[in-house]
């Protein structure tokens, strides 16, 4: 059988497609398709997707941005390669040093966070917990999870990538193949749903919403993180190349605000929303800026601002992601946001 790690080589070295299988869309707030143009971009992260052009655009109603025309269901495989960063956590996490200053501050934060969403989802009067990551990879977060509490929680995870669900199944979770919204998966199910970077992938983030709301026991937490488009990073950015438009692969993207008004119209009760550091959004701003200048210089993006290979356990990468981080605390003191945020929905 072929490895992963051939396949990987195989799909990093194919050409980019041109012309991908594109739909229009509207805006997934308010329904309007009456929309601005914000600004244009293309995939710089991957030799190995798509070369072609995207529009950004602003609903001119609830002001909700997204991309329009977007890449169809068909194109997943494309837009998504074998070697897309998410898929290959645990692997990089296992070749880690796990007493490295990268691997200990990293694991530290994920650590907190983990904490947190279970003390919302009621850990502590519970016992254990039932939980579901979507989008959940090769199962890297869910392995956390359980890592440090195994007796109290009980781990599920979606995905629509067969390679990845394999890893997750062989770690010993219980995994569902495809997009969650199309997973045949029961009513009032779970504690606690979480959704890493993955609310802005998805064609319809109201009706995502609404199914997290149906799986959710009453009471339980939907915990989501995600873009921040009101950022003053983003604005100074905005022009193709802030890192959070990930083109072509985040079709929309939120502020505080349009983060209430999916709350209101999914019936959730909106318990937080908190700003946090995201170094990669820098990574992939600066990296865009450089390839764009001239295609040439792309080897030397590679090299300074990693687009693929950030989380790669080196001192480089640990400068990197400490200088892009206190950058990102001080807008947050400066401004009360990062690029990032982390959101808390409870079900009543």
């Amino acid at each position: 059988m072929e490895s992963l790690a051939h396949k990987q080589k195989d799909a990093a070295d194919r050409p980019p497609k041109h012309k991908i299988a594109t739909v229009d869309s509207g805006c997934n707030l308010c329904g309007s398709y009456r929309r601005a143009l914000v600004t244009t971009g293309k995939e710089h992260e991957y030799t190995n997707t798509t070369d072609d052009v995207f529009n950004v655009v602003r609903c001119t109603g609830c002001q909700l941005i997204y991309l329009d025309p977007r890449p169809d269901f068909r194109e997943l495989g494309t837009i998504y390669p074998p070697n897309y960063y998410s898929y290959n956590q645990d692997i990089l996490r296992r070749k880690a040093n796990p007493k490295s200053i990268l691997s200990t501050l990293r694991y530290k934060g994920f650590r907190q966070k983990i904490a947190k969403s279970l003390k919302l989802a009621g850990v502590d009067e519970k016992g254990k917990v039932k939980i579901l990551d979507i989008g959940c990879g090769d199962g890297h977060l869910l392995n956390l999870y359980r890592d440090g509490h195994a007796d109290k929680v009980e781990t599920h995870g979606v995905d629509f990538n067969l390679e990845a669900v394999v890893l997750a199944s062989a770690a010993g979770h219980r995994t569902y193949r495809g997009r969650f919204e199309d997973a045949q998966i029961a009513e009032n199910e779970f504690d606690l749903v979480i959704a890493s970077h993955v609310i802005e992938h998805v064609s319809d983030p109201v009706w995502f919403t609404q199914k997290v709301y149906s799986i959710l026991k009453p009471g339980g937490i939907f915990w989501f993180e995600t873009p921040n488009i009101g950022s003053v990073d983003a604005q100074w950015f905005k022009n193709a190349h802030w890192g959070g438009y990930h083109f072509p692969r985040h079709w929309f993207f939120f502020t505080p605000e349009t983060v209430r008004m999916l709350a209101e119209k999914t019936g959730f009760a909106q318990e937080s929303i908190d700003f946090v550091p995201n170094a990669i959004f820098w990574f992939w701003t600066f990296h865009s800026m450089i390839v764009a200048k001239d295609e040439k210089l792309r080897p030397m993006a590679d090299l300074l601002f990693p687009p693929i290979d950030f989380q790669k356990d080196s001192i480089a990468n640990f400068l990197r992601i400490c200088l892009f981080s206190v950058v990102d605390v001080l807008i947050k003191r400066f401004t009360g946001q990062t690029s990032n945020m982390i959101v808390v929905f409870r079900r009543p």
